[in-house]
């Protein structure tokens, strides 16, 4: 069999149409637009640190991994990379030939009016048949390209999921800690002034105080005792909300640590900004979506171009299925159909526009998601500092309310200060316990939005070799 008239379309299967690949420029930030008196000196990045040393409470990590397998968002992205796997070795294998064995038998019965006299022939065959698309212009290549980029999208997809799957059990959870430290503040507070309450109706029997002091009192216990429903509702609204994450049905969530047992970095930083491109997941996500659509282009524009398909068959022809394998029963066809697209009312023509259109909008998605993860980091590292300096004054202002209801319980029984200035006195320590609960909650919020800004907790290098052993 002589191949040698198509050697020289062989030889020109290494030409490729289209464009190539290019990171699209980025707007570039040389240091993060955060508060001056924040330098970002000598301490690790948060983003080198594992979730597991991130967060030190057990009953969290427990959480946190029964949602990486259970939940059906990371389930549902694991399947997203199988089915992306798949398809890119489906886009793979269009570079190949085809090979199929053909075993063929047929009978035929001439008509007596054409064939005198008219005969009953068989033929049978047996024989390997061939086709190939020869990848003249790379269209099959720059599909295979696109295919598997859109796998490594997939790839970075869930990593991307695992990230925002790990942030927000663990907002959840401290969610859940920091209602549960409310709840806890005010059932402590009902008690004190249920207490105080029993002391104002007292002095007001035994004729030692007026009848006002009892209401002012009774008042400030029913304005505590109607908060309590309010936290517990939105503490079970976080404890269902922390089930589904992950994977379980509403169930309650004893919390076995306060807020302030938990880890906080003395000093944080975000690393540098340009590494932020190699470090978010989602950030190459949408990166690899552009190149598979860049790919795409080149496969549009091969498309406008003649094809060429080679196809053949090596086997055996008999007329007796005895003599099948016979060596006088060989045969062979190669054929080559070269095919030149002509007219389709403009459709290729608008197929390579759409493809540029859609390669335009993945270029634009990605600028966006770099500038929003610009954003968020710079966002979160000032949310980080500011949320500790709140808590610092926020501790300083409850304690000096505690020294003032002390001061002020003791002016009262010398007969110095009236009983509002005592239940003034006890409002400003109530609102300055919650506020400091709340502070520790948002401190521990931007620590996990920090994390998760700066693509912490996973290795890039692990889908980066994928690539390379490609």
């Amino acid at each position: 069999m002589k191949l040698w008239p198509f050697l020289p379309m062989v030889l020109l299967s290494g030409c490729m149409l289209g464009p190539n690949y290019e990171r699209p420029e980025t707007p570039g930030i040389d240091s993060w637009h955060i508060d001056t008196a924040y330098q970002e000196t000598g301490s690790a990045s948060v983003r080198d640190l594992d979730w597991s040393e991130i967060f030190n409470d057990e009953q969290l990590k427990t959480a946190i991994a029964a949602a990486l397998e259970n939940n059906r968002d990371m389930l549902l992205a694991i399947e997203r990379i199988q089915e992306a796997r798949a398809t890119a070795r489906i886009a793979r294998s269009g570079i190949f030939p085809t090979f199929d064995l053909d075993l063929h038998g047929e009978r035929e019965a001439e008509s007596g009016l054409t064939n005198d006299p008219a005969e009953t022939a068989d033929q049978f065959t047996f024989a390997a048949a061939m086709a190939w698309e020869m990848d003249i212009w790379g269209k099959q290549r720059r599909t295979n390209s696109a295919a598997f980029a859109e796998y490594l999208a997939a790839e970075y997809g869930a990593q991307a999921v695992r990230l925002s799957l790990i942030a927000d059990v663990a907002l959840a959870y401290f969610e859940l800690q920091g209602l549960e430290s409310r709840l806890d503040i005010n059932k402590r507070t009902l008690i004190a002034r249920e207490r105080a309450l029993e002391i104002a109706e007292k002095r007001h029997k035994g004729g030692l105080t007026s009848k006002l002091e009892v209401i002012q009192s009774d008042v400030e216990v029913a304005a505590t005792r109607s908060q309590i429903p309010q936290v517990e509702q939105s503490k079970l609204v976080v404890e269902n909300q922390l089930s589904l994450l992950m994977g379980l049905p509403p169930t309650h969530l004893a919390m076995a640590r306060d807020l302030e047992d938990h880890f906080i970095p003395e000093s944080v930083t975000a690393g540098l900004a340009s590494d932020l491109l190699e470090r978010r997941p989602d950030i190459m996500q949408t990166e690899q979506n552009l190149i598979a659509a860049s790919e795409r282009v080149g496969a549009a524009k091969a498309a406008l171009f003649p094809s060429f398909q080679l196809t053949g068959s090596l086997g055996y022809e008999t007329e007796d299925f005895d003599g099948l394998l016979d060596s006088d029963g060989n045969a062979w066809i190669l054929e080559l159909d070269v095919v030149q697209p002509l007219f389709y009312s403009g459709a290729r023509r608008a197929q390579l526009s759409a493809a540029e259109s859609r390669f335009n909008q993945a270029r634009l998605a990605y600028q966006q998601t770099v500038l929003e993860a610009f954003q968020e980091t710079s966002n979160a590292l000032n949310q980080f500092h500011k949320s500790t300096e709140t808590l610092n004054a926020l501790s300083d202002l409850e304690r000096s309310s505690a020294e003032y209801l002390r001061l002020a319980e003791k002016r009262y029984r010398n007969g110095v200060l009236a009983y509002i200035d005592v239940l003034d006195a006890r409002r400003q320590l109530f609102d300055a316990q919650i506020s400091v609960s709340q502070a520790r909650q948002e401190q521990l919020f931007a620590l996990v939005n920090l994390y998760k800004a700066v693509g912490g907790g996973w290795n890039p290098k692990a889908i980066s070799e994928i690539a390379e052993s490609r």
